[in-house]
């Protein structure tokens, strides 16, 4: 794992490339860049830099122009920031140490390490037991789910409001994005807030 949070001086500018979503399957690639399989094209995922016990290690995250070398750093992105995937590399003995090439909405794209990379998020509110999802921003509320619900990102429409989906496939709806946590540990819950960004 590599830390070099707080080192922006030492990144250089490259210019942003344009926002494209991925194919419909995404290439997953051996150490060559050979194609060795396909997965379909998931939901969204959250780049974190949030621990196993629930505590912010990286508020901002490198992305490299090139998997696995730290010498190839490109730019920073905050930690909760949304991305699509648009390949999937392994490396490494049996390929078990992966990297994601993401890009999140702003345009912004390179490799990371897959131990920042979220499928699953959770909804929580501290001033309550429930988190409401809405048919549409602002619009009629379709459920409610209780706090620390796992969903998927479907959507990161802006930066106020984003599409989820419930873990087990049931229940889709617009939530606000401040709602939407990296972790379900009580330490971040309760201790680390910050905005998410699309």
């Amino acid at each position: 794992m590599l830390f070099l949070a707080g080192c922006s001086s030492l990144v250089p500018a490259t210019p942003t490339p344009q926002f494209s979503l991925p194919a419909d399957t995404i290439p997953i690639t051996d150490e060559s860049g050979t194609t060795i399989a396909t997965q379909p094209s998931g939901p969204w995922v959250m780049l974190s830099g949030v621990d196993e016990h629930g505590l912010i290690v990286e508020h901002e995250l490198i992305l490299f122009a090139e998997p696995d070398n730290p010498e190839a750093a490109t730019s920073l992105i905050h930690t909760g920031t949304a991305v699509v995937v648009h390949e999937i590399r392994q490396m490494g003995p049996q390929g078990l140490r992966r990297f994601y090439r993401v890009q999140a909405m702003n345009g912004q794209m390179g490799w990371i390490s897959d131990y920042y990379v979220r499928r699953v998020v959770y909804l929580y509110d501290e001033n309550g037991t429930a988190v409401s999802l809405f048919a549409a921003p602002d619009g009629q509320e379709v459920t409610r789910v209780v706090n620390v619900t796992p969903v998927t990102i479907k959507e990161p429409t802006g930066a106020d409001w984003w599409i989820v989906q419930t873990v087990e496939g049931s229940t889709l709806g617009w939530v606000q994005a401040a709602f939407i946590k990296e972790s379900p540990e009580p330490e971040f819950l309760l201790n680390q807030q910050h905005t998410h960004e699309p």
